[in-house]
């Protein structure tokens, strides 16, 4: 078991931090952060391969299923059963997680049926961590106004924030290890 934290760590931690909540309120998740994450990736990745201490089974796993799982989410999304972002999220973990894709995808699958579980207690948690974020939002200055949440909308946004499953799973397995 390791005892040092890895750059995946130091990295993904605050990114699945913001894709839960971005998700849960704006059911939104930033192409800025997808594009940071698989950027600091290939930059850690190419520094390995050139120093000659890259682990090519976890880079081939990692981005076979990567590639997979941008198919599958592709094919998903346009059957409208998968937000872009979920699927562009999950292929990019694949790539930092390595030989731990697979188990990644696996826990990932089993958090959104918790996930889809507990949809009604989510919808209260959502909807009052919305007010509150409202509140704070009134003490602001008006330049750093928070965007409203899509619980709070007129016509709310449907669906799964399966971002959350995504983030529970990666964190299940990167700390799950450690």
């Amino acid at each position: 078991m390791s005892t040092a934290l890895s750059l995946s760590h130091l990295v993904l931690t605050p990114a699945l931090v913001y894709v839960v909540v971005s998700d849960l309120l704006y059911r939104r998740i930033a192409n800025w952060l997808l594009a940071a994450l698989l950027t600091l990736w290939l930059l850690h990745t190419g520094l390995q391969l050139l120093q000659g201490h890259a682990d090519l089974h976890a880079l081939t796993i990692g981005a076979s299923a990567s590639a997979a799982v941008l198919v599958a989410g592709y094919l998903l999304f346009v059957m409208r059963w998968m937000g872009a972002g979920d699927a562009k999220l999950m292929a990019v973990l694949c790539l930092w997680l390595g030989e731990q894709s697979l188990l990644f995808l696996m826990v990932t699958a089993l958090a959104g049926g918790l996930l889809a579980l507990a949809l009604p207690v989510l919808a209260l948690f959502e909807r009052g961590l919305a007010l509150a974020l409202m509140q704070l939002n009134a003490w602001l200055p008006r330049p750093a106004a928070v965007p409203l949440p899509h619980s709070l909308r007129e016509h709310p946004i449907p669906g799964i924030p399966y971002g959350i499953a995504i983030a529970m799973g990666a964190t299940l397995v990167l700390w799950g290890s450690f």
